[in-house]
């Protein structure tokens, strides 16, 4: 629940100093500034951020944070501070604009009277801009405004640069830069300008001054402005003018006292800004050299003596561009609320809810084609050990085995081009050696061996048979690699009928001879493609999408009189775009996915938004679904990390029961493998995608359930007793990245958290565990890592859907942005869990029809349907048929959001998902094309759980209390509530506290942690540090 108040006047008034971040609650850096009249947009806000204060990260992708649409439209020199009682931020900026113009004889004598004002509660949301005017009259500018806030006075001192030209019948027209200031108490009303700082030369004469920045240390105010002049203010200082001068006071309309310092002798340097280290008795002043150097540090541990030292060009780093700015210290929820917002690639934040289930894991496995045709030729030792590396609970945990049928290739092309291509791996012995000859029961004795071995290590593994080429003597081009047009069907139409019998007798043997009946047998291997020609380096046989569905009709009744339990499944397309068409094709014919047990797919192609689409489609045809194969190339761990995201995603978007490998054993690379061997030599050895993969493996067991996190960088599952929850987490950058994982939606989870880490140094390696404080795990990331947590709970329902008065993010079934509210537009945006327009509450009009708004600035906006494609946002009205919305749970964590006015979903314009794209409404396609038009419904991180008596959205809009906390206590302010009780409730619900507010402010020793503070039909959610 977002922090809100109320007559704050009053309130500072009723407790003296309010303070919602203490300086020991800053751990980071926040640096507004602007880039120069150099570009088209270098006159606007930027943000940059710090862990240390001297080495700086631009964010937003270099891109302004803030821009000016009044006055001038430009806007320079950024001044942002934190209110005196802590509540929010304000920015403040010179109206100017140079690009374009390069006039600064017109910017200095006919320039603007007004600064720009925003504010914001979180950095995130910010307020519509204020042009306010503050400059006197005849002023020709009004440049680096700044404040400060006046202890003595309980206002806010603006204060600002501006010169009256000589042609303005007003007092101070000399030409002459000076100081002005005025006084507000809210930014939006301000007191006559008066005359701050006037800088004098050595004959008395008024010279200029310009950037004037103060902070306070103690009872003392330290002052640092710039003399503008091309002359010494002084006797010893630079004759060229043109650097800072430092002054301190005791009060801020006082008696102010030059500071003797060498900084001083500094020329031609600018708009200083100074701050504290977080947690240090150090301070650092940035100023700008204008010459061409820019921004740099200059620190010391005692302002009052004026003693600067410059830490070497080493020590330091800033964006390339930097001008005149000022820096404000942040706290940790800050900081990451601004990375999450502005570089969602360096921070994480997710909720774990039970209630978001996905697929139930059938398991992992890999492909038995083509590693165990030359390692089941091994020592028995030897081929022990891989095995146990496969199927070990506490090593890769595989229970799934896809056992390859050789077609076999005509006996004159043996030692030949399958040699010449994937090597003697990929020459699989065939059962027949002829049309006319008997089964071979003896061929491929070193796949079998590899298969019983396994069968006998994993009692619950499971088998799938499958063909990447009928007999050679069965084809046109009489080759098992393909025809001699790659393009063409190579398994001549009147086989059909054999080559079914031929899959199938091999089938019966296995489950005969070693009792091992495979759960699914698949007749094709990436058939749709053009690949597969004659003489190639594998197996392979085009199969047309129609010649597909005439073997399957063929082979399945053959199937189903055998005896086996086997079933058929189809058609391990290399894409998923391909795989789609199929599925589509299989439908409409009416009988061919009744024939099916199972559909496979590769992953080999595809985006997120095809294998959403493939996901949709399959769950109309309720067919068991397996991801049966994939693998990648690549370099080193960057590579091994690339085929982790592919898995993330698979899980994530395409969400299979079974995620298969391609290759266990590989020769000559590590990326294809998890071991690389030699199979000559019998020598092996584990590469680093063997520790990456059981990341995930190892820990999300067979019958876990997946659940909807909408991130595409975790992986979350809850065992099936729910006394287990795993979150897997990756990181493919090089830079850290800040993991927030919010488990308050369980029923109980344990204080602490098993961890472990494969990095470039790490292997799976078990680390110190991750402490979970009122739910929450914080864990930072190093480049390049993937890490595992495992929570001991007891999981619980988690927060169902739809729960009135909770709210809720719309995050696209295809991607992990979320529907939000911006300057009036309904568009997908970076996930931000502090942005309350990402933030969508129900109110429920009948079983599955909605209202569905947000809040701003108290109101409800509501989805509206206003008859053109664009969705809107106005107010709500339950009874505007406009504002009413179907909501279908339509599987697997997601919905069709419905407009009850014409039947159209919402839709994301043009199919595009890149941040920014609008949100309209649209007819649905074919199933199998609607992943841009379905949504994920996720309960918001780090919002109250519910409980009894819920608050609900009005309530929180219409509350007339603050809450905050100080000094471990928490803190209720309120005027029209004397007479009410209190309760204090913890994050899982249990009332800690409660008693009567008796007085405008009631004070409420606690432990530290999160906290929900109910007042009658109020609440808040507070954190006690």
């Amino acid at each position: 629940v977002m922090i809100r108040h109320l007559l704050l006047s009053i309130l500072l008034m009723a407790t003296s100093a309010i303070s919602f971040a203490a300086e020991k609650d800053f751990t980071a850096y926040l640096f507004a500034y602007f880039k120069g009249e150099g570009s088209v947009q270098g006159e606007q806000i930027y943000f940059a951020v710090s862990r240390d204060g001297l080495n700086w990260k631009d964010i937003n992708g270099g891109n302004p944070v803030l821009t000016s649409t009044l006055g001038e439209k430009g806007l320079r020199d950024p001044f942002i501070m934190r209110s005196a009682d802590g509540s929010k931020f304000f920015v403040i900026a010179t109206d100017l604009k140079i690009n374009g113009n390069g006039d600064w004889t017109a910017a200095q004598t006919k320039g603007s009277k007004s600064i720009m004002v925003w504010e914001s509660s979180d950095l995130i949301n910010w307020s519509e801009q204020r042009m306010c005017r503050v400059a006197p009259d005849g002023a020709g500018c009004t440049w680096a405004p700044e404040a400060v806030y006046n202890e003595e006075s309980g206002e806010y001192i603006v204060f600002w640069s501006s010169k009256i030209p000589s042609s303005q019948s007003v007092s101070n027209n000399d030409n002459t830069h000076r100081v002005y200031y005025c006084t507000t108490k809210d930014f939006k009303t301000f007191s006559d300008a008066k005359v701050w700082i006037e800088l004098k030369n050595p004959q008395n004469r008024t010279i200029s001054v310009i950037d004037a920045t103060v902070i306070k240390v103690g009872d003392t105010y330290y002052r640092f402005k710039k003399n503008e002049a091309t002359e010494a203010h002084k006797q010893g200082m630079p004759s060229s003018g043109k650097y800072i001068i430092m002054e301190k006071a005791t009060s801020l309309l006082g008696q102010w006292t030059e500071v003797n310092t060498q900084m001083s002798q500094i020329a031609y340097v600018e708009g200083p800004t100074c701050f504290k280290f977080n947690g240090e008795n150090k301070w650092c002043l940035f100023i700008d050299d204008f010459g061409g150097k820019g921004y740099y540090p200059l620190i010391t541990t005692d302002l009052s003596s004026g003693v600067f030292t410059q830490p070497s060009s080493s020590q330091y780093s800033l964006p390339s561009v930097m001008r005149h700015g000022s820096v404000v210290n942040i706290t940790e929820s800050e900081y990451s609320n601004l990375m999450s917002k502005y570089e969602p690639s360096s921070t994480s934040t997710v909720r774990i809810n039970p209630a978001a289930r996905q697929q139930t894991m059938e398991g992992w496995g890999v492909s038995l084609c083509w590693w165990a045709n030359m390692c089941g030729k091994w020592t028995e030792n030897k081929i022990d050990d891989l095995v146990d590396m496969l199927t070990s609970e506490d090593k890769l945990n595989y229970n799934i085995f896809r056992y390859n049928i050789g077609g076999g290739d005509h006996p004159s092309h043996y030692n030949g081009h399958m040699c010449n291509g994937k090597g003697k791996r990929a020459e699989m012995e065939g059962f027949k050696a002829s049309e006319n000859s008997n089964y071979d029961w003896n061929a491929d004795a070193a796949q079998r061996k590899v298969m019983l071995k396994l069968r006998d290590a994993r009692k619950d593994a499971i088998f799938e048979a499958f063909s990447n080429s009928a007999p050679y003597w069965m084809t046109y081009s009489g080759c098992a690699s393909g025809n001699k047009d790659a393009g063409k069907d190579n398994l001549k139409p009147e086989y059909y009928g054999k080559f079914s019998d031929y899959l199938i007798d091999v089938c019966k043997h296995y489950k005969d001879e070693y009792g091992i009946e495979f759960k699914t047998l698949d007749p094709f291997n990436e058939p749709n493609t053009n690949y597969w020609g004659a003489n190639g380096g594998q197996e392979g046989c085009h199969f047309d999408p129609a010649s597909q569905v005439k073997l399957i009709r063929v082979i399945y009744p053959k199937l189903k009189n055998s005896g086996l339990k086997t079933v058929l499944s189809a058609s391990d397309e290399t894409s998923v775009s391909t795989a789609i068409g199929e599925l589509q094709l299989f439908v409409k014919e009416g009988d061919i996915v009744p024939m099916l047990g199972q559909f496979n797919v590769h992953t080999y192609g595809g985006d997120i938004r095809d294998k959403a689409n493939l996901k949709d489609l399959v769950t109309e045809t309720r067919l068991p679904f397996w991801m049966s194969e994939t693998g990648a190339g690549g370099n080193g761990l960057a590579g091994n990390l690339s085929l982790a995201q592919r898995m993330f995603d698979d899980l994530n978007y395409l969400q299979p029961q079974a995620w298969i490998d391609w290759q266990f054993v590989e020769e000559n690379n590590d990326q294809w493998c998890m071991v690389r061997g030699n199979f000559n030599n019998q020598t092996y050895n584990i590469v680093k995608n063997f520790y990456v993969r059981m990341q995930v493996t190892r820990f999300i067991r067979q019958g876990y359930t997946m659940l909807g996190t909408g991130r595409n960088d975790i992986l979350a599952a809850v065992s099936p007793t729910g006394n287990k929850v795993v979150v897997v987490m990756l990181n493919t950058s090089t830079d850290e990245k800040n993991i927030s994982i919010d488990l308050t939606p369980l029923k109980q989870v344990d204080n602490l958290a098993e961890l472990y880490v494969t990095n470039s140094n790490l292997n799976c390696k078990r680390m110190a565990d991750v402490e979970v404080v009122d739910g929450i795990a914080n864990y930072t990331m190093g480049g390049q890592e993937i890490s595992t947590m495992i929570f001991s709970t007891d999981a619980g329902k988690g927060v169902e859907y739809f729960t009135e008065g909770m709210p809720y993010m719309f995050v696209s079934r295809a991607s992990t942005s979320p529907l939000t509210l911006n300057g009036g537009s309904l568009q997908l945006s970076s996930l931000c869990v502090a942005d309350s327009m990402q933030r969508w509450y129900f109110n429920k009009l009948s079983d599955d029809t909605y209202n569905i708004y947000t809040m701003l600035n108290g109101k409800k906006l509501a989805l509206t349907d206003d008859g053109s494609y664009y969705l809107a946002a106005t107010p709500l009205d339950p009874s505007n048929k406009g504002q009413q919305f179907k909501v279908e749970n339509i599987g697997d964590n997601s919905y069709k959001v419905t407009s009850a006015s014409n039947g159209k979903l919402l839709d994301l314009e043009g199919e595009h998902l890149e941040i920014g794209t609008k949100v309209g409404l649209w007819q649905a396609s074919a199933t199998g094309g609607n992943a841009h038009r379905e949504w994920r419904i996720l309960s918001v991180p780090f919002t109250a759980v519910p409980m009894s008596g819920e608050t609900t959205a009005d309530d929180i809009a219409s509350e007339p209390m603050l809450v905050y906390s100080a000094n471990g206590e928490i803190i209720i302010v309120s005027l029209s509530a004397s007479s009410s009780m209190y309760s204090v409730y913890n994050i899982k619900g249990q009332m800690v506290t409660n008693g009567a507010i008796k007085s405008a402010v009631t004070k409420i020793p606690v432990e530290k942690g999160f906290y929900v503070v109910r007042c009658g039909n109020e609440a808040e959610k507070v954190m006690v540090k």
